[in-house]
């Protein structure tokens, strides 16, 4: 009975592992493989190996550094501002108030909406000539002059990043929102009689219980936060003077402007071992703390 329930399970997951391995696992392996040649869209039978040179020319390249501290940059930001205005409205909903159900549905509103359109939307309203952004600002009198919100090297970033944190921080909400909801009650009622206060009671009662799904679903937006290129791409291609420039956008450079597959395949692969190594680092740091307060 053991084994013909073994060989029952091995079948019914033969097909989903067959399919991961085609589209998860083989362009992974074809990839670092790939990091090792010369390959030039622009000359397919000219493919040679080269060892190590895409990976010297990576770490020789000023803009690969630009690049990686941008996206850490950027990526710092997303996860920081994303938990904290999702936990913050997570706290809040999670109360008795009014409309309660009204507002989780109108904070869903950013995540509903395409990349393609917030990004879109983005370009009109932080116009330096038309932008209803420096409109507001100047009648308001916080600004003098219309600034290019997204052709300053000093704002860019910022405004790509604020605009982000807006589309995504549903998720978060959501996640933590669920999270805090399964907190028993009657821990936090007797915390109540006990004479705890709000504070307290978060301290001890809510954050331990929610650590874990903390540190799940940060992990998560930070592995996600590498691969966002939609609204950097469409509001300022990177720019300007490599402002935004993140991974994403330097390996589209690298294979499909450049046409070189191979430099932009050693750039990915170093992508995914930064990844790799930055997850177990913060699963152990993290995860071993979670477990120490058990």
């Amino acid at each position: 009975m053991k084994k013909r329930q073994r060989i029952l399970m091995i079948s019914l997951l033969a097909p989903a592992l067959f399919v991961l391995i085609l589209v998860m696992l083989y362009p992974l392996i074809n990839s670092f493989v790939l990091s090792f040649y010369r390959y030039m869209l622009t000359d397919p039978q000219g493919i040679t190996f080269i060892g190590w040179g895409n990976y010297v020319r990576m770490f020789n390249t000023v803009g690969f550094w630009i690049a990686f501290r941008n996206t850490l940059v950027y990526v710092g930001g997303l996860v920081f501002f994303e938990f904290v205005i999702g936990f913050s409205l997570a706290l809040l909903l999670n109360l008795q108030i009014r409309c309660r159900a009204v507002l989780r549905g109108f904070f869903m509103i950013p995540w509903i909406i395409p990349s393609v359109a917030i990004a879109l939307l983005t370009m009109w309203l932080f116009n330096p000539d038309f932008g209803v952004v420096n409109v507001v600002l100047r009648a308001l009198g916080v600004i003098s002059q219309p600034l290019g919100w997204l052709k300053d090297p000093s704002l860019a970033m910022p405004t790509v990043l604020l605009v982000t944190v807006w589309k995504f921080f549903p998720f978060m909400l959501v996640v933590l929102l669920a999270g805090l909801q399964t907190i028993p009650e009657d821990e936090i009622d007797s915390a109540k009689i006990d004479g705890a206060n709000a504070v307290r009671r978060f301290i001890h009662i809510t954050l331990p219980h929610m650590r874990e799904i903390i540190m799940i679903v940060t992990l998560l937006e930070f592995i996600w936060s590498f691969q966002y290129i939609t609204i950097i791409w469409i509001t300022t291609k990177g720019g300007p003077v490599y402002a935004t420039t993140t991974f994403p956008v330097k390996v589209y450079e690298a294979a499909f402007q450049e046409w070189n597959l191979g430099f932009g395949a050693s750039i990915g692969v170093f992508w995914i071992l930064f990844l790799l190594v930055f997850s177990i680092f913060f699963v152990r740091v993290v995860g071993g703390k979670a477990e120490s307060k058990v």
